[in-house]
């Protein structure tokens, strides 16, 4: 789903480049935040109800333009378009796709913690897998 999104603006843009703009640039933004809230945390200075509110409305949008993106994606590929389907039935189908989603983030049993883990496994077992077969990647490089 990602590769999909990132492979439509990224024509010709060199590997490091985009690992650049991928990893590191956001990064710097988010470290930058969190060291703040560890540092109120760790200093016992309370946040204000507004600014307190305010985090949770940003995060709010965070995950609504996630789900929203990941809809579009879908939808593109299952061909449910605006000129498929009409302007209203398009934009009813969407949101309520996007309020199933919530719904079911509200009611899944899976915990957070257990999600991480399994992203850390699929890290490390892909990096076992190009350290193995590093020699055939490198070769099918080369020849593309």
């Amino acid at each position: 789903m990602i590769g999909q999104f990132v492979s439509r603006f990224v024509g010709g843009i060199r590997t490091w480049h985009l690992l650049i703009a991928l990893l590191v640039i956001p990064s710097i933004p988010i470290a930058l935040w969190f060291s703040v809230l560890f540092g109120l945390y760790e200093q016992g200075i309370d946040v204000s109800t507004f600014v307190n509110n305010f985090m949770i409305l940003v995060g709010v949008v965070f995950v609504i333009n996630s789900l929203d993106s990941l809809t579009r994606l879908y939808s593109e590929n299952l061909q449910l378009t605006v000129d498929r389907l009409g302007k209203l039935q398009y934009i009813a189908t969407h949101w309520s796709l996007l309020y199933g989603l919530i719904l079911l983030y509200q009611f899944t049993p899976l915990q957070i913690e257990w999600v991480g883990l399994v992203v850390i496994g699929l890290y490390v077992a892909i990096s076992i897998l190009i350290l193995l077969r590093r020699k055939l990647l490198l070769s099918l490089i080369s020849t593309s």
